[in-house]
């Protein structure tokens, strides 16, 4: 087992506190204000805080979302019979897809956080092809799946907005039809940003035949209270409000049930920002549990996703050599 991390005393970010750490989010030298999701716990109706301090009524989620270019980066969408629409996907190929026609790739399936945005992808995939030409990262496909906003990249119960089943049952499938894949569970990799950190534990640890390998960078790893009170309204419309139904989609209870079939099988990295507090009790568990991974906290980086992976520099990279090195000749 790897040895765990000694976890630096330090004050943890209150999870009660966890919508105020949407309030900015730094791209690279740039700062960008984003809104925050809240609900009325009583009437269930959303609205964003800007943080100017003015509320406005939250859009809804779609299944298509805004196109969002870049190099390498396409914009895409399939018909979804579960959802009854198209879906859309944001799917970034390696420069060396077109220019090796025999060739499969590894794809890591990335998970956004709540709000949706997208908007720090084309930045990402930059830093990507620039690892992948020095050969520091193995050419890979990178999926950017629409989470519907707030999802938690769960069926929601109360209305039509089922993320999981189109994920597992429609989009992978779609991608290994659609894109020279290694459809193979030693080449899908689920990671994710925030809620997108949830997402990414949820699903790969409820369907460890499906992945090999499991990134969570800063995960809202939310508990029930928390769950209760800021996200009122997602615990309401995706857990019908019931607290059995949210534990047994929290990461915390599906590693514990799945063990068996994780337990050095699955390669597993947590890198922390903020979120400090329930990230640390994810590791302490896996500790328990005797699941090898890898435990990374930053200091002083914040709730910032691109910062997180300038923080880690080529460490990065080799963690994703390190999950496909099955997949490569």
């Amino acid at each position: 087992m790897q040895n765990p991390v000694r976890i630096q005393n330090q004050t943890p970010t209150p999870e009660s506190e966890l919508t105020m750490q949407y309030l900015r989010l730094t791209l690279g030298g740039l700062t960008l204000a984003v809104s925050i999701m809240t609900a009325n716990a009583q009437t269930g109706q959303r609205s964003w805080i800007h943080p100017n301090g003015m509320r406005t009524k939250a859009a809804e989620p779609q299944w298509q979302t805004a196109p969002v270019t870049g190099p390498n980066l396409h914009y895409q969408t399939f018909d979804s019979k579960t959802a009854g629409t198209k879906v859309s996907y944001l799917v970034y190929l390696p420069p060396t897809y077109e220019q090796s026609p025999a060739k499969r790739f590894p794809v890591v399936f990335w998970l956004h956080g709540i709000g949706g945005s997208q908007q720090g992808v084309p930045r990402f995939c930059e830093r990507l092809t620039a690892a992948i030409t020095r050969k520091k990262a193995p050419p890979m496909i990178v999926v950017f799946v629409n989470g519907m906003i707030d999802s938690f990249y769960c069926d929601a119960i109360q209305v039509r907005r089922p993320v999981e089943t189109v994920i597992i049952q429609e989009l992978i499938p779609h991608i290994d039809a659609t894109y020279r894949t290694c459809a193979t569970r030693a080449g899908r990799m689920m990671e994710g940003f925030s809620m997108g950190g949830f997402g990414a534990g949820h699903l790969g640890f409820k369907y460890p035949e499906l992945f090999g390998s499991v990134s969570m960078m800063d995960a809202a790893l939310v508990d029930i209270h928390v769950m209760q009170g800021r996200h009122a309204d997602v615990f309401r419309r995706v857990f019908d409000g019931k607290e059995a139904l949210f534990a047994a989609a929290h990461p915390l209870d599906l590693v514990a049930k799945n063990k068996a079939q994780i337990q050095g099988n699955m390669l597993i990295r947590q890198v922390v920002g903020q979120l400090v507090g329930p990230n640390a009790t994810f590791h302490e568990e896996l500790v328990r549990l005797n699941i090898a991974h890898e435990y990374t906290p930053i200091e002083g980086i914040g709730h910032n996703m691109l910062g997180l992976y300038e923080k880690l520099g080529d460490k990065n990279w080799f963690f994703y050599t390190q999950a496909f090195r099955l997949t490569q000749p």
